[in-house]
């Protein structure tokens, strides 16, 4: 077996462990924040959320 056929498998394992890696970041995500909120342009404001829910200020 030649130098790029090792290369060939290699950048193939590559390419599916980070198809794997996305397809559980994304499944991570979406079972963590709602729809609207990850639709939302709100994630970018100075507001404290967590998990998708904006805590008010008296709460701690």
């Amino acid at each position: 077996m030649g130098f790029w056929d090792i290369l060939v498998y290699v950048t193939w394992s590559l390419s599916a462990t980070m198809l794997i890696w996305m397809l559980v970041d994304a499944f991570m995500i979406s079972s963590q924040y709602d729809e609207a909120y990850l639709m939302s342009s709100r994630e970018g404001s100075e507001d404290e959320v967590v998990h998708g829910v904006h805590m008010d200020k008296e709460m701690t």
